[in-house]
C-alpha cells in the first residue's frame, strides 16, 4: 500500500495540476492576489478528488473545519466550535519556535503534594517547565521538551555531535486536522490530545502516597478554559483520577515493610477527584538575557549547562545565577528606575487584614535595590476587581493563601527559569493559612502532635540540597517559633493573650517569612551562617535588632529572638536585611561593564568581600548541604548568635521556666484546653533542636567559602574549649536524669483536646496519652547514638590530625567516652521515676558498648580500642558494685553485666579477612 500511494503521487500532481489549471479558464478579470488563492483551493479539490478516486486518505480542507468557528487571535491562534478547539500553527511562525511551558496547579485536593495554586518545581521529575517546540512529524503535531542541558556553539562539529548525542523528549502528540491552508501554509491541531494527558504525573504521585490504583480518567476530562494573547497562550485542563476500587490495609497481603494503602481525607468519595492543571505557554526571549557565573562564596540557585564548544576548558560545566532581566531606564544615572520592575501581585486569596505586612515584606528588598542604583525595582500590585486577572499566568509573579487540610510547607517560593540562561521568568509565593494561623492554636500541635522519634531527629528533616531548597520551611518552623514565644511571654505575665502586642507578633511573623520566600523568587538560597552575625550582649540590644535585625540574613531559619527569664529582649523576628542580603543583590542584580574580563573582575571583587576581615562575619554563607552534611556547627538551623553554647544556656532556662511557671498554672473555663500539652511540646522540641546545635560543636569542622588567595583556614576544626562545653552542657542538662524535670503533676494535666482528637487522621495523630518519658528518652537516645558513633569518632581523630602543628589539647575519643560513661552511671536519683529513666539511658548505654565490641572491624583501630576498654572498666565497675535492695535496679544491673560479658567474649568476626 505504501509503495502504490509513493509511486500514485507523481499522477496525481499532474492531474491535480491540469484541474487546476482548468478550473482557472475565464478568470483573467481576478487580480493576482485572486487567482493565486483560487488556484490553491483548485489545487486542494483537485488533489483531494484525485486521491480519493486512488484510495489515498487526505486531510479536509482548513477551510471546512473552521466553517462556522470563531477565531481568537493571538501568539498561537484559536479556533472554537461547540466543544473543539484547535490550534493553528503556522511553519513560519509557529512550528519549531522555542516556547516556555510553565505548569500549574489551579485546584487540587488539599494534600499530597497537590495543592491548588502550587507551581510546579522546575526540579521535578516529571511536569516541571520546560523549552518547548511544536514539531511537525509525518502527519503528527509533537510537544517536544528540548534538551537545554548540553549545548555547543551552532554550525560548529560539537553542535553536530551534542545533537546525536542527547535527545529530546515528546511529552504528548496530536494527528494534524487540516490541510494546509492555501495562503499561509498554517495546520490545525485539535489541543485536547496534546494536553489532556498526565503531564505532570499527578496519576503516579496519588499512586505512591496513596498505593491505589489511581489513574487519568480521558473521558471525564476536558480543557476548561482556553485563551491566548499577544505574548501568550493559556490552557487549563480539568482532570479527573480514578480509582474503580479502594484498596484496604491489611486486605493485600502486601509484603513487611510497605506502605499500607489509605485514601485521601479531603474527598467526598475517595475513588474520585478533579485537579485543575493550569498551562502557559510564552515565547522564550528572543534575546536571551546576558548569563552571570555563579560563585560559591554567594547563595544563588544556579542553571547549569554543559557546554561542549571548548574542548580545552577544564570542565564544560558552566553555571549561572537564576535572576530576574533587571536594566535601567538611564544606563547613566546613579538612580533610575528600571525598564520593566518585579511585579509581585496579592492573590484575592489574600485575608485583608495581612496584606499591609505581606506589602511590607516584599517592598523591604527594594531597599537593597536601591542601594545598586535602582528605584522602585519592586512593585506590589492588587489584581483589578472589575475584570478576570489570572495571577497564574506566567510573568505574574504572585503571593497566595494556600489552605490545605494539613500543613506541608509552611511557606514556598519556588520560580520558573529560562533554561538557557538562568533568567527567572515567573515566580509564585503561597503562604499555608494552617501555619500561620498562630495566634492561640498553632499548627504543630493541632494537626501534628510531635512523635517520641520526632525530637531526637529535627535535623533529619532539615536536610535540603539546591535541587528542594525550594521547599522551604521557614514559614512553618516560624509559626511554631512564634507559638512559643506567645507561650513564653504570657507565662510569664508580659502578654496577654489578646493584646494588640499578639497581633503584632504574627504580623512580624507574616513578614518576617514573606521577606524569606520574597528572597527566594529573587534568586537566594538558603544562609544557614547568618544568624552568627551578632554577640549575646547585642542580641538584647531592642534598637539595635530592630534597626539591623537579628541576622545577617532573612534567609536564615533563625529562631525567635527571646532571652533568658529576668534579661531585656532585643526584636522577636528579623523585619529588616541584613547586610548579606545587601551583598547577595550587589553580586546578582548589579551592572557591570561590557568587557567581559572586567564584567568578571568587578564580580570577584564584589564576592571577595565576605573574607574581608570587616565584613566577614556579616557576609559569611553556608547553605543546605552545610548544614546536611553535619559537619560546621556554623552552618546550622535555629541557632541565634555568635556563642552557640550562651545561646543553648539561654533556651534551657527559657524552656524550664516555662515548665515551672505552666506547672503551677490554674486554667480557666477560658483557656485553650490544649495550651499546657502545647506548652510542654514546644518546650521539648526546642530542647531537642539546641541539644542538636550542642552536639554540632563535638568534632565540628568550620567550612569556609573563602576563595583561594584569602590567606584564610578553608578547613578548621571548632575551638576546643568550646567542644568541650558543649558536651559538658549535653551530659549535664540533656544527658543527665534531671536534666529537664517536668512535675507528675503537670503531666497529668496533659489531656488531648478529645474534640481534634476525634477529628484526627493517621497513625499518631490522635494520641490520646503524652509520654514524657518516651520523649525525653528518644531525645538522649539521640544524644548517645551521636556521641557514640564512628562518624564523630573519625572526625576527632581527623581533627587531631589538622591541629598537630598547633599548641592545643584536642578533644579525644577516649576523654569523651569516658565523661559519657561517668554521667550515665552517675550515682541514681532518689526518686522512683527519675531511676527509671537513668535504667532507660543505661540500657541504651550498654547495648552501643556491646555492638561496638561485636561487630566486624572496618573502623579506626584507636575507637575500637577504647569502646572495647570502656566495656571492660564498666563491667568491672558493675561486678563491684553491692547488691541493692531495689529487685528491679538489682536485674537491671545484672542484665548490663550479661550483656557486657557475653560482647567482651564473642568471637569478633572480621570482614575481608
Amino acid at each position: 500500500m505504501i509503495r502504490h500511494e509513493v509511486l500514485a503521487r507523481p499522477t496525481l500532481r499532474w492531474i491535480a495540476l491540469a484541474c487546476s489549471l482548468a478550473a482557472l479558464e475565464g478568470c483573467s478579470s481576478m487580480s493576482a492576489q485572486q487567482q493565486q488563492a483560487a488556484a490553491m483551493a483548485a489545487h486542494q479539490q483537485a488533489m483531494a478528488a484525485a486521491a480519493t478516486a486512488a484510495g489515498i486518505a487526505t486531510l479536509p480542507a482548513f477551510e471546512l473545519i473552521t466553517r462556522g468557528a470563531e477565531r481568537q487571535d493571538g501568539l498561537l491562534p484559536i479556533w472554537r466550535k461547540q466543544d473543539k478547539i484547535w490550534l493553528e500553527l503556522n511553519p513560519k511562525t509557529t512550528l519549531e519556535r522555542p516556547f516556555f511551558l510553565s505548569p500549574k496547579l489551579a485546584s487540587g485536593i488539599g494534600e499530597a503534594g497537590v495543592y491548588g495554586g502550587l507551581m510546579q518545581s522546575r526540579w521535578a521529575q516529571v511536569g516541571r517547565p520546560q523549552w518547548v517546540t511544536f514539531h511537525k512529524s509525518q502527519q503528527q503535531i509533537q510537544l517536544l521538551a528540548i534538551n537545554a542541558a548540553y549545548t555547543a556553539q551552532t554550525d560548529t562539529p560539537q553542535a553536530k555531535a551534542v545533537q546525536a548525542a542527547f535527545s529530546p523528549s515528546l511529552l504528548s502528540s496530536a494527528p494534524i486536522s487540516s490541510a494546509p491552508h492555501p495562503q499561509t501554509g498554517a495546520v490545525l491541531v485539535e489541543i485536547s490530545p496534546l494536553l489532556l494527558g498526565d503531564l505532570l504525573g499527578i496519576g503516579a504521585q496519588l499512586q505512591r502516597v496513596y498505593r491505589q490504583g489511581y489513574g487519568l480518567d480521558v473521558r471525564n476530562s476536558a480543557i476548561h478554559q482556553a485563551h491566548v494573547s499577544t505574548d501568550s497562550a493559556v490552557f487549563e485542563v480539568s482532570q479527573h483520577f480514578a480509582t474503580s476500587a479502594i484498596s484496604l490495609p491489611g486486605a493485600g497481603g502486601q509484603a513487611p515493610g510497605t506502605p499500607a494503602p489509605s485514601t485521601p481525607s479531603t474527598l467526598p468519595d475517595a475513588r474520585s477527584m478533579f485537579v485543575n492543571v493550569h498551562y502557559t505557554l510564552t515565547p522564550l526571549p528572543d534575546k536571551p538575557m546576558k548569563t552571570r557565573e555563579a560563585d560559591a562564596r554567594v547563595g544563588y540557585f544556579t542553571t547549569t549547562i554543559t557546554d561542549f564548544t571548548d574542548d580545552l576548558a577544564r570542565t564544560p560545566r558552566q553555571r549561572f545565577i537564576n535572576r530576574w532581566r533587571l536594566e535601567k531606564k538611564d544606563p547613566k544615572a546613579a538612580q533610575s528606575d528600571p525598564v520593566k520592575p518585579i511585579v509581585f501581585w496579592l492573590d484575592p486569596s489574600i485575608p485583608e487584614a495581612y496584606r499591609p505586612a505581606i506589602t511590607e515584606g516584599i517592598l523591604e528588598w527594594n531597599k537593597a535595590f536601591a542601594a545598586i542604583g535602582y528605584t522602585h525595582a519592586i512593585e506590589v500590585k492588587t489584581p483589578p476587581a472589575d475584570k478576570p486577572f489570572d495571577t497564574l499566568k506566567t510573568g505574574h509573579a504572585a503571593i497566595r493563601w494556600m489552605t490545605n487540610a494539613q500543613p506541608s510547607f509552611g511557606a514556598i517560593g519556588p520560580t520558573h527559569v529560562d533554561p538557557r540562561t538562568g533568567e527567572i521568568l515567573d515566580a509564585n509565593i503561597a503562604l499555608e493559612s494552617l501555619s500561620s494561623r498562630a495566634i492561640r492554636a498553632v499548627r504543630a500541635q493541632m494537626l501534628n502532635p510531635v512523635k517520641s522519634e520526632g525530637l531526637a531527629t529535627h535535623a533529619e528533616h532539615e536536610h535540603h540540597t539546591d535541587h528542594v531548597d525550594e521547599s522551604c520551611q521557614h514559614g512553618q518552623y516560624a509559626a511554631e517559633q512564634l507559638g512559643l514565644a506567645l507561650d513564653v511571654l504570657e507565662a510569664q505575665g508580659v502578654l496577654e493573650p489578646d493584646s494588640p502586642q499578639v497581633k503584632e507578633f504574627v504580623l512580624a511573623y507574616l513578614k518576617d517569612t514573606t521577606m524569606h520566600e520574597v528572597g527566594h523568587t529573587l534568586g537566594l538560597r538558603h544562609n544557614f551562617r547568618a544568624s552568627r552575625w551578632h554577640s549575646p550582649e547585642e542580641l538584647r540590644h531592642p534598637l539595635l535588632t530592630k534597626e539591623k535585625g537579628n541576622s545577617a540574613s532573612v534567609m536564615e531559619y533563625a529562631p525567635l529572638n527571646l532571652p533568658a527569664p529576668g534579661e531585656s529582649a532585643g526584636a522577636p523576628f528579623q523585619t529588616t536585611l541584613g547586610p548579606y542580603d545587601y551583598w547577595a543583590i550587589e553580586y546578582g542584580y548589579s551592572d557591570l561593564p561590557d568587557d567581559r574580563a572586567k564584567a568578571a573582575e568587578t564580580l570577584q571583587t564584589i564576592a571577595q568581600r565576605s573574607s574581608d576581615p570587616k565584613w566577614a562575619d556579616a557576609l559569611a554563607f553556608g547553605t543546605d548541604e552545610d548544614n546536611a552534611l553535619g559537619l560546621d556547627p556554623q552552618s546550622v538551623t535555629f541557632d541565634l548568635g555568635n556563642d552557640p553554647i550562651a545561646f543553648a544556656r539561654t533556651r534551657v532556662a527559657i524552656v524550664r521556666d516555662l515548665i515551672e511557671r505552666q506547672s503551677h498554672r490554674q486554667l480557666t473555663a477560658k483557656d485553650d484546653p490544649t495550651l499546657l500539652r502545647r506548652s510542654v511540646s514546644y518546650a521539648l522540641r526546642d530542647l531537642a533542636r539546641n541539644g542538636q546545635l550542642l552536639m554540632r560543636q563535638i568534632g565540628g569542622l568550620i567550612t569556609r567559602r573563602d576563595g583561594p588567595a584569602s590567606g584564610r583556614d578553608l578547613l578548621e576544626p571548632v575551638d576546643q574549649a568550646v567542644q568541650r562545653a558543649a558536651l559538658q552542657m549535653l551530659l549535664k542538662d540533656f544527658v543527665s536524669v534531671d536534666a529537664v524535670h517536668i512535675p507528675a503533676s503537670l503531666q497529668r494535666k496533659l489531656a488531648p483536646d478529645y474534640l481534634e482528637r476525634s477529628d484526627a487522621d493517621g497513625p499518631g495523630l490522635g494520641a490520646t496519652d503524652f509520654s514524657v518519658a518516651e520523649q525525653l528518652l528518644a531525645m538522649q537516645r539521640g544524644i548517645l547514638n551521636y556521641l557514640m558513633s564512628d562518624d564523630v569518632a573519625e572526625r576527632l581523630l581527623d581533627n587531631a590530625d589538622k591541629l598537630q602543628d598547633r599548641k592545643v589539647r584536642p578533644l579525644t575519643v577516649a576523654e569523651m567516652a569516658q565523661q559519657v560513661n561517668d554521667a550515665v552511671w552517675a550515682r541514681p536519683s532518689r526518686t522512683a521515676d527519675s531511676a527509671s529513666w537513668q535504667r532507660n539511658l543505661q540500657r541504651e548505654h550498654v547495648n552501643r558498648l556491646a555492638l561496638a565490641v561485636v561487630r566486624p572491624a572496618g573502623d579506626r583501630a584507636d575507637t575500637r580500642a577504647v569502646m572495647r576498654q570502656q566495656a571492660q572498666q564498666l563491667l568491672k565497675r558493675l561486678r563491684g558494685m553491692g547488691a541493692s535492695a531495689d529487685t528491679t535496679e538489682q536485674a537491671h544491673r545484672q542484665d548490663c553485666i550479661d550483656t557486657l560479658t557475653q560482647a567482651l567474649q564473642a568471637t569478633m568476626v572480621r570482614s575481608g579477612l
